[in-house]
């Protein structure tokens, strides 16, 4: 069974290297490890080739960044790979052991054809590592449409921050939808379950993975959710995302009381009310002017492009 692994870059710092550093040392290795670099005015080309062509098995292309897309680049990425399974990360996501590869994989079969796996936040940051404990529990599972029910929209919750897909399966449902604003690894998986197949989670597949954003950012990330879910109603409208965020807010807020952790209880409820007034006002984006739309979501060239 061959893996290859995919990377969308942009700007990155030293993340990568580690990234990087341990897909070299995984007791699965990579076949090929493509990094998919959007340039900036910050991107020195040669620089960026010198630092991380640290091996063979490492290919870079890079690209404008009016190119860049969260699923056509994936796409692009994908096309590139002749192996069995493939990988995406994103180039903040640091394995937390040299088994990651393998032990997503054992999961992989003729009806599990895709596999993501947990990630534990930054530990000096509470409302990060309580939300990614919240969302990535230490056990793992497999689900399909039957639980969809039981689950709500966790059934289609999957991160390419760290996801496996049998490659054959995921260009039989036709890869990620091109031009998407957030959220092609949830749409992809909609398909999966669709088309009756099955998803695992693997909690022994770990990657240390955090964002340390501002209520600004948080509220353009929102923003982007909102798109997402308006322009894919007829997927989106069977689940509730404002129901599990507030499952999340009160997991976050209870271990917070518990902590007597005043400060960042209020820097919760900040975030909160950013998140959601960006994801509200992302929902009615069609009623919003375009240049309107291009400040408040955070992929500023989707709009660009529309």
């Amino acid at each position: 069974m061959t893996v290859d692994v995919i990377i969308p870059t942009c700007n990155p710092d030293e993340k990568l290297q580690l990234l990087l550093g341990n897909l070299e040392h995984q007791t699965v290795k990579p076949n090929k490890v493509f990094l998919l670099n959007t340039i900036t005015d910050k991107c020195n080309v040669d620089v960026f080739n010198a630092t991380y062509k640290t091996s063979e098995n490492i290919v870079i292309r890079h690209l404008e960044s009016k190119e860049f897309d969260h699923a056509t680049t994936r796409n692009d990425g994908a096309r590139l790979s002749e192996a069995d399974f493939i990988l995406f990360f994103t180039q903040d996501a640091i394995p937390a052991d040299n088994h990651l590869i393998e032990n997503l994989l054992q999961h992989l079969d003729e009806n599990v054809v895709m596999a993501f796996g947990r990630q534990i936040g930054d530990k000096n940051d509470p409302i990060e590592y309580l939300s990614r404990r919240f969302n990535y529990p230490p056990t793992s599972y497999i689900k399909s449409e039957k639980d969809k029910k039981k689950m709500g929209i966790k059934v289609i919750f999957c991160s390419n921050a760290c996801a496996m897909y049998k490659r054959d399966t995921f260009w039989e449902l036709d890869g990620f939808k091109d031009h998407n604003i957030f959220n092609e690894d949830m749409l992809f998986a909609y398909k999966v379950i669709k088309s009756g197949y099955s998803i695992a989670y693997e909690a022994d597949a770990i990657v240390n993975h955090s964002h340390n954003y501002s209520c600004k950012k948080v509220f353009h990330r929102f923003f982007d959710q909102g798109v997402s879910q308006k322009e894919n109603e007829k997927i989106f409208k069977d689940f509730s995302s404002l129901g599990e965020g507030g499952k999340q807010a009160k997991y976050i807020i209870n271990n917070l009381l518990k902590q007597h952790d005043a400060k960042n209880i209020v820097r919760f409820v900040m975030q909160s009310f950013a998140k959601v007034c960006g994801y509200l006002l992302g929902k009615h984006y069609k009623w919003l002017p375009n240049s309107v739309c291009k400040k408040c979501c955070m992929n500023k060239k989707y709009f660009s492009n529309n």
